[in-house]
Formats: structure tokens, C-alpha cells, sequence
């Protein structure tokens, strides 16, 4: 289809996105105070949304239709390796405490990664079309 993006969606992705930039950002914060844990206790939502945003362009969702377990397989699937580890319910039930601000960089450093790419694949989508 690849038709335009409702304006209600792209308003919903842009908050998305900003507010995992928000949480990425007190990511950082929280690993220059050495809290490996609360920094990924940040990352993880942000991640998430990113992750959301990249499968609702992908899949137009304002065209369709899906069910909660069908966006969740399509969100895991978006997430880089380390976060598809911690999505798990036992992972999340454990909370994110344990982690050292050395290895919980690696994986806020996905996030950003992750972030960053969404974000360009809906400024591509949102860029006027050539005539």
C-alpha cells in the first residue's frame, strides 16, 4: 500500500520515539552513576517503543488489524539480541538488578542504535516524494 501515514499515527510514533530518546537519556545518566540495572530498567521501554514504531511502519498498521500476541512475535523480532533475552517473563519478573554498568552499556548502545534507525525509517517515510 505505502500509502501517506494518518497524521494521529505519525503524532502517536514521534511521542514514541521521543520518549524512548527521554529514557535512553536517563540510561545514560544512570550508567554514569554505575547502575548497570536502573540503566536498563530505562533502556528496555525504549527499546520497546522503537521496536513498536519500526513494526507499525513496517506492517502499515493503520491498514490492519492484529491481534496482541501477533504484535508482540513482531516486536520480539525487532529487538536486538541482548533485550529479546531480557523481554522473556521470567527475565522481566527478575528485574533488571545485577547488571554491571560495563555490560548494560552494550545493550543501551543497541537501544540508541535501534532508536536511531526507527527514527530514520519514519523521516524517510514522512519525506516528500519526488515528482
Amino acid at each position: 500500500m505505502s500509502g501517506a501515514i494518518p497524521t494521529r499515527w505519525v503524532t502517536q510514533m514521534r511521542g514514541q520515539l521521543a520518549d524512548a530518546e527521554r529514557r535512553l537519556g536517563l540510561a545514560d545518566r544512570r550508567l554514569t552513576d554505575g547502575a548497570g540495572g536502573r540503566a536498563l530498567r530505562e533502556a528496555f521501554p525504549a527499546v520497546m517503543a522503537a521496536a513498536l514504531v519500526r513494526v507499525q511502519l513496517a506492517d502499515e498498521a493503520w491498514h490492519r488489524r492484529r491481534t496482541v500476541r501477533e504484535y508482540d512475535q513482531l516486536v520480539r523480532a525487532q529487538l536486538p539480541a541482548g533485550f529479546l533475552a531480557l523481554a522473556e517473563p521470567h527475565a522481566v519478573a527478575r528485574g533488571f538488578e545485577g547488571w554491571h554498568a560495563e555490560d548494560a552499556r552494550v545493550l543501551v548502545l543497541a537501544a540508541r542504535s535501534l532508536l536511531a534507525t526507527v527514527r530514520g525509517e519514519l523521516d524517510a517515510r514522512l519525506a516528500p516524494r519526488p515528482a
